[in-house]
C-alpha cells in the first residue's frame, strides 16, 4: 500500500482554518494590547478583546480536533531530496508550532479567568478555567507570558511561511503541496 503524498483532507483543511484565524488574532491582539497601554478602553477596544477571545478559543478547540486527527493519520513522506537535518528541522518546528498554538490560548484563557473578563461575543462567557483563581498579579503576568507566546508564534509562523515558499518557488519539491488543495 502505497502512502499518500499529501495530508488528509481534514489536516489541510484545519490547517489553512488555524492559519486564517491566526493571520487576524495576531494584528488584533497587538493593537488591543496597543489601545489598552494607552488607557484607552472603549467600544472598541472591548470589541476587539471579545473577537480576540472567542478566536483564540476557537484557535484552542481546533488545534485540539487537529492535535487528535494528527494521532490517527499518517504524514506524508518528505520528498527523498531533503536532507536528514531539514526533515528534523521541519519536524521540530512543526512541533513547536502546535505547542505554542496550544499553549498560548491557554495562557490568554487563564488570564482572562484570573482578571476575570470571561465575556466574549454577543454576550457569550468563557468558562472560567478550573484551578486558575482571580488574581490580578497572576493575570498580569500570564498576559505578560502569552503576549511572548503569541510574538515567538508569529516568528515562527513568518519562518514558516518563508520555507512554504522556498520550496514552492525556488525548490519546487513537492513540499508546499502537501498541505496544498490543487490537484496531483
Amino acid at each position: 500500500m502505497s502512502m499518500s503524498l499529501r495530508y488528509a483532507g481534514g489536516s489541510r483543511i484545519l490547517h489553512w482554518l488555524v492559519a486564517a484565524l491566526v493571520f487576524v488574532l495576531v494584528p488584533v491582539g497587538i493593537w488591543m494590547a496597543g489601545r489598552a497601554e494607552m488607557n484607552i478602553f472603549d467600544d472598541l477596544t472591548n470589541t476587539l478583546y471579545a473577537w480576540h477571545k472567542a478566536i483564540g478559543a476557537t484557535v484552542l478547540v481546533l488545534m485540539v480536533i487537529r492535535i487528535s486527527f494528527k494521532l490517527r493519520h499518517d504524514s506524508p513522506p518528505y520528498p527523498a531530496t531533503l536532507s536528514r537535518r531539514q526533515i528534523v528541522a521541519a519536524k521540530s518546528l512543526h512541533h513547536l508550532l502546535y505547542l505554542l498554538l496550544v499553549l498560548t490560548p491557554l495562557l490568554g484563557w487563564a488570564g482572562v479567568t484570573a482578571f476575570p473578563a470571561l465575556i466574549t461575543l454577543g454576550g457569550y462567557d468563557l468558562p472560567a478555567m478550573p484551578l486558575v483563581p482571580e488574581d490580578q498579579a497572576l493575570a498580569t503576568q500570564l498576559f505578560e507570558i502569552h503576549g511572548a507566546f503569541a510574538l515567538l508564534l508569529a516568528t515562527l509562523i513568518v519562518g514558516h511561511i518563508g520555507a512554504a515558499l522556498l520550496h514552492l518557488v525556488i525548490h519546487k519539491d513537492g513540499v508546499f503541496q502537501r498541505m496544498w488543495f490543487d490537484r496531483q
